[in-house]
């Protein structure tokens, strides 16, 4: 293999590991029989667990915000949202991006927590500016988009992290349809 190949194979098999034990079970010698390389092939790649962490932790971020694209105003507005939210539920309702984001990330080290700011803040970043197209293109109501930002994120979230805590499966075409519904018309008729 290349040196790009076996990195890519440490880090998927670093994944896994993760994923199946938890960051703080894992070790470095779970990844390399995970992977089947020597410990010092490990350490030419990463100085240690939290590296290949951050590196595994940083590839599910992208995963989830690759998933959203940008919304073409010369087409239908409601069928690109819908897709979008579809894409990102599916993302972040795979098992390796529950474990990984929701579950194992807090918490670990002052860097961890950082990284996840970083990515959340990216995320309602996205959202705030889709948010303030909306409301010039006269297709989202009035109103702070900071929080209408931090609402959205936690139609998404909250329900797969619940979903996880309680070990439950998770609809995520059902799911993709209350988020439009609430988007859509909201939940409480006055």
């Amino acid at each position: 293999m290349d040196p790009d190949e076996r990195r890519a194979a440490i880090l998927a098999a670093a994944r896994r590991v993760f994923v199946r034990k938890g960051y703080h079970r894992a070790g470095v010698a779970d990844i390399v029989q995970e992977v089947g390389v020597a410990r010092g092939t490990f350490y030419r790649y990463f100085e240690g667990k939290r590296e290949v962490f951050a590196a595994v932790l940083g590839g599910v971020m992208d995963e989830v915000v690759g998933v959203v694209r940008p919304i073409d105003v010369t087409r239908p507005i409601p069928e690109q949202i819908r897709a979008n939210l579809d894409r990102l539920v599916r993302a972040v309702t795979d098992e390796d991006v529950v474990r990984v984001l929701f579950a194992e990330a807090q918490g670990i080290d002052d860097e961890g927590d950082a990284a996840l700011r970083d990515f959340y803040g990216a995320a309602l970043g996205r959202i705030e500016a889709a948010l303030r197209t909306g409301q010039a293109l006269g297709v989202v109501r009035a109103g702070d988009t900071r929080l209408l930002a931090r609402c959205l994120l936690g139609l998404i979230k909250e329900p797969v992290v619940q979903a996880a805590l309680f070990g439950e499966s998770l609809d995520a075409a059902g799911l993709v349809d209350e988020i439009t519904a609430v988007l859509a018309g909201g939940i409480v008729k006055i």
